[in-house]
């Protein structure tokens, strides 16, 4: 797993993978990307600052990025940041607890419990929440000989001896064919 240099381009992108295949992931990014971002060297761009996202209209995230309903919350966020009302960079202080981040993101526009998990687990090095998703959900289920769906707080009870580890144990459980079959990362 790769971090971005802020916390605020993990949220939107994290905020840009819900609710889509990963296709959908990598179009809304590279939208955000082609047509916000600043012109790097060597005629790439760069990932774009809070205050271009803001900036940007509302048919910029309906028509080009095609968001759909997370637009609202990108532009939102976007604008809390560059207004300064948001700091998201506070939530890597190692003294704030994990409750308290998670409440944090939970607050802000288009995260819910599964974003909040995935900025935590590969943001903020915060693994104490499972990413339950519907990849991790099937995943799971598959590998754990289930025959029918499993709920979220029995997956959670089984991993909850993990601690302050829970979400890393669970993610390596779920990735461990990954390494045992040579799949490329």
């Amino acid at each position: 797993m790769l971090r971005a240099p802020m916390v605020f381009e993990d949220v939107v992108k994290t905020i840009c993978t819900t609710n889509t295949a990963w296709s959908g992931t990598r179009k809304m990014t590279a939208a955000l990307v082609d047509n916000l971002g600043s012109q790097a060297p060597g005629g790439r761009r760069t990932f774009p600052t809070p205050a271009a996202m803001a900036a940007a209209d509302e048919q910029l995230y309906k028509d080009v990025i095609r968001a759909g309903y997370r637009g609202p919350y990108l532009r939102k966020l976007a604008t809390d940041v560059a207004e300064g009302t948001l700091d998201l960079e506070e939530l890597n202080d190692p003294e704030l607890p994990d409750d308290e981040v998670a409440a944090r993101l939970l607050e802000l526009p288009g995260v819910g419990p599964y974003a909040a998990a995935h900025v935590m687990l590969t943001s903020l090095g915060r693994y104490s929440r499972l990413v339950l998703d519907s990849w991790t959900r099937s995943t799971y289920g598959k590998l754990s000989g289930a025959r029918s769906a499993l709920k979220d707080a029995t997956i959670e009870r089984r991993f909850r001896r993990y601690g302050e580890w829970a979400g890393l144990a669970f993610w390596l459980y779920l990735t461990r064919s990954w390494v045992e079959d040579g799949l490329p990362v």
